[in-house]
């Protein structure tokens, strides 16, 4: 093999590898995403409006599905290098995934809101982190899962 058959050999192998970065990470994020739906948002489960406390660190309890259904991924665009992005939509996602300290709004000196525990009156709530994201990331690298979705993914643009 000359040296510009060489260099000639090693554009080809760049050229596949850019083509299979883009699809493997979305094929990644894909899996983060169905993996939290199905997986680490259904451990426990209450009826909507019943009163449940879950221990902090735990994942948030399934209860209407909102959150399990807006789950989703940003797909990665083409390259050598790609990066896809795993989200939730809902608007208490985040309060969730990092917890948070909630006031009342509007010069209101309580919340107020009532569940099947009876009726809450609060000046001030310090909401524990409830995180969905992280744990099932975490999981899938220890478990080896998300590892056989990349190999799986970019074995088709693998020269």
């Amino acid at each position: 093999m000359t040296p510009e058959e060489n260099v000639a050999a090693w554009d080809d192998v760049i050229a596949d590898a850019k083509q299979g970065a883009a699809p493997t990470a979305n094929a990644m994020a894909s899996y983060i995403a169905d993996r939290a739906r199905t997986d680490t948002l259904r451990r426990s489960s209450h009826s909507p409006g019943e009163w449940h406390r879950a221990r902090p660190g735990e994942p948030p309890a399934y209860s209407t599905g909102n959150l399990s259904r807006s789950m989703m991924y940003k797909p990665a665009s083409r390259g050598l290098r790609a990066t896809a992005m795993v989200g939730n939509t809902a608007d208490y996602s985040r309060i969730l995934e990092f917890g948070c300290v909630v006031t009342p709004v509007s010069g209101k000196k309580f919340m107020h809101w009532t569940d099947s525990g009876g009726s809450w009156y609060h000046k001030m709530l310090v909401v524990p982190p409830h995180p969905f994201l992280e744990p099932t990331t975490d999981e899938s690298i220890r478990d080896g899962s998300l590892r056989d979705v990349a190999i799986d993914e970019f074995r088709k643009y693998d020269p």
